[in-house]
């Protein structure tokens, strides 16, 4: 009898609370979805920086569309691709004067020369804020319990900007580092080494 007890009392303690349990599984989800939305913001900033006009526009919307369905499968939401342009349109139409920048963002590089630089100085980081902060909000809003179908993007105007700022932040570091990584590829491919420091910008062992 006293053997039952100890089994008993053993198999309580270590089976964890449903509450536990649940709080976990919440935790993980969170940090999916945050990752998610960084491996799209990486992408974004990547095709924002497609020398062809308009063509930048479309494949960033076709990737904030495959975001948006990708948090939906994830926190277990019905997902619709209609829906999900429209909610894209709504928030960014809420950032006054933001697709209007962005169209021309993405137009001036059809002007010769300087058109790819001045571009360059705005569209990747743009891209990627704006789906930062896309992504922020679906993952508030499904936490919170919502769906696609209810999402009301006055509600997040606010939300949105405040992320969109910090998508900036994000957005430039990882076009630094596509930057570096294809600086590395470049000089790996060509030979090239990093230029030796000269003998006498190096302190001596006497000094």
């Amino acid at each position: 009898m006293a053997q039952k007890t100890t089994d008993s009392a053993f198999t309580a303690t270590d089976t964890p609370p449903a509450s536990t349990t649940l709080v976990e599984e919440s935790i993980a989800i969170t940090l999916t979805a945050n990752n998610l939305v960084k491996d799209y913001v990486i992408a974004s900033v990547a095709l924002g920086a497609v020398p062809v006009p308009l063509l930048d526009l479309a494949g960033v919307a076709g990737i904030q569309l495959r975001m948006i369905q990708k948090l939906s499968q994830l926190y277990g939401k019905p997902f619709s691709q209609s829906l999900g342009r429209s909610v894209i349109a709504s928030l960014a139409g809420s950032f006054g004067g933001f697709t209007a920048g962005l169209v021309a963002a993405s137009v001036v590089k059809a002007v010769p020369g300087i058109g790819w630089a001045l571009s360059m100085a705005t569209m990747p980081a743009v891209a990627g804020a704006s789906t930062y902060a896309i992504g922020k909000v679906f993952v508030k809003h499904y936490e919170e319990g919502g769906s696609l179908g209810d999402l009301d993007t006055a509600k997040f105007k606010a939300f949105y900007k405040e992320q969109f700022e910090k998508g900036k932040v994000m957005a430039k570091q990882a076009a630094d580092e596509a930057k570096a990584r294809a600086s590395a590829v470049k000089d790996a491919a060509t030979g090239a080494s990093p230029t030796p420091t000269p003998a006498q910008d190096t302190p001596s062992a006497a000094i």
